[in-house]
């Protein structure tokens, strides 16, 4: 399906893809930057709102079309995604009417006394978001609320499995109020997303998904570009932990969309005089996740059989170099059974490179400073955990891992949708979540206000 043209969304619209579609998006959209800007806080946060309400009204309707759209997210994943896009859109409208502006003391200096200034944050201009196939409503959801928020008008590209969850939420948009110029959504090859990243009309790349997205980066140096990538989530459990809740909390995190998130938790380096216990309680709750997966469980099949096959090769891999499967591994068509990997090792591919599928590998290490070591072996991160009942090593943890964050007593998957989300190293560059996203989206201004000191 990638590189097929389908249809697009322009000014209020939905129409099938021809040879002006995209100048007519990217031209509406720099022609509305002006009207989108002047809208008040209180506006912005009402179509929000608005657009909020209606995905609560619909909320069952819509998890069921993401389902159904998909072919291979689950209708219990798409449940809390509908929840979780509700959350973001009110969220960001709470931002838009309190935190857009902020006072600044710059009389702390003598020479300023009798002045005052303030600090708004005006949009760099329209924003090009393009959107991954693991987060259909979420993904777009954390692209256009920022946008709103901003001000500026927003251009989507969808992951071209899943455009018609996009197009859904910009005619919510429309609806709600918002310029139907300032919001389009194109469903277009390689080669025309190339075109759009390059247009100067363009100014704000937000994208969500693989290595690609340093390509970007290299393409257009004079832009404010904000990578989402991917990363291999890590989890540390110490000696002190609590087993029980560790290991139901990481088989969650570990297969939750089939492991295709990007901070699923994919490494476990657990304590050595832990070790034999908690592979033991993990894999209790894998199996259960097995048993019960035909009659509804949340784990569903990978995006296609050759994702499907890569993990698996993963596995065989790591079986290969010293490893044991201590339950899963078994794979038909795209659905690749819960898989979990004792025994791993740091010469294994799974414990390096980013799996992005329902395969969970566990160590032994002899110590925090071990753990540590192995964590940042790999150079990027978004999220890593730590389940202990020492401060003094979850603090240790925090400021010596190299992660956008750190999960203390949960695991790597653990995230609300208003913190800071993000990677560093090679797991992506600026972040999400509301006003983090705002930032991204917004140029900061300082107003200074004099008044004649006699």
């Amino acid at each position: 399906m990638v590189g097929m043209v389908k249809a697009t969304f322009i000014a209020g619209e939905e129409k099938p893809f021809d040879g002006q579609s995209v100048e007519s998006a990217v031209a509406l959209a720099a022609g509305s930057t002006a009207t989108t800007r002047k809208t008040s806080s209180a506006d912005r946060a009402a179509v929000l709102d608005r657009v909020s309400t209606s995905l609560a009204q619909r909320a069952d309707l819509i998890a069921q079309s993401l389902e159904d759209e998909s072919g291979y997210l689950t209708l219990f994943d798409m449940q809390l995604e509908v929840q979780r896009a509700i959350e973001v859109f009110t969220l960001t409208a709470a931002f838009a009417r309190t935190g857009m502006s902020e006072a600044l003391n710059v009389d702390a200096i003598d020479r300023a006394r009798g002045a005052f200034g303030y600090v708004k944050r005006e949009p760099i201009g329209p924003i090009l978001g393009i959107t991954a196939y693991n987060g259909p409503l979420l993904i777009p959801a954390h692209k256009i609320a920022p946008a709103i928020a901003a001000g500026a008008p927003i251009v989507i590209k969808p992951a071209p499995r899943v455009p018609r969850s996009a197009i859904s939420l910009a005619r919510l948009f429309v609806e709600a109020g918002w310029p139907k110029e300032a919001i389009a959504v194109l469903d277009v090859d390689n080669e025309t997303t190339a075109a759009l990243i390059r247009d100067q009309r363009l100014p704000v790349i937000s994208f969500t998904g693989g290595e690609f997205g340093w390509k970007i980066k290299d393409m257009v140096p004079r832009k404010r570009v904000h990578l989402e990538l991917g990363g291999v989530g890590a989890v540390f459990v110490a000696a002190d932990a609590n087993i029980t809740l560790a290991a139901r909390e990481c088989a969650a995190g570990g297969f939750v969309r089939s492991g295709q998130s990007c901070i699923s938790v994919q490494r476990i380096y657990v304590e050595q005089q832990r070790y034999e216990e908690f592979v033991r309680a993990l894999k209790e709750s894998v199996i259960a996740m097995q048993e019960g997966a035909s009659g509804g469980a949340p784990i569903g099949p990978m995006v296609d059989e050759s994702a499907a096959i890569r993990v698996q090769n993963l596995v065989e891999d790591a079986v290969q170099r010293g490893g044991s499967v201590a339950c899963g591994g078994r794979r038909t068509g795209s659905y690749l059974e819960p898989t979990l990997v004792a025994g791993a090792s740091a010469d294994m591919s799974l414990m390096r490179m980013e799996a992005f599928g329902p395969v969970v590998a566990v160590a032994t290490v002899s110590s925090i400073d071990e753990a540590i070591s192995e964590i940042n072996a790999v150079s990027g991160a978004i999220h890593h955990g730590i389940y202990t009942a020492n401060i003094d090593a979850a603090f240790r943890f925090c400021e010596e891992v190299n992660a956008g964050g750190v999960i203390v007593n949960g695991p790597s998957t653990w995230r609300v949708d208003h913190m800071p989300y993000g990677g560093v190293g090679t797991s992506g560059f600026g972040r999400e979540g509301v006003r983090f996203a705002v930032e991204e989206f917004t140029e900061p201004k300082v107003i200074i206000v004099r008044r004649s000191v006699r």
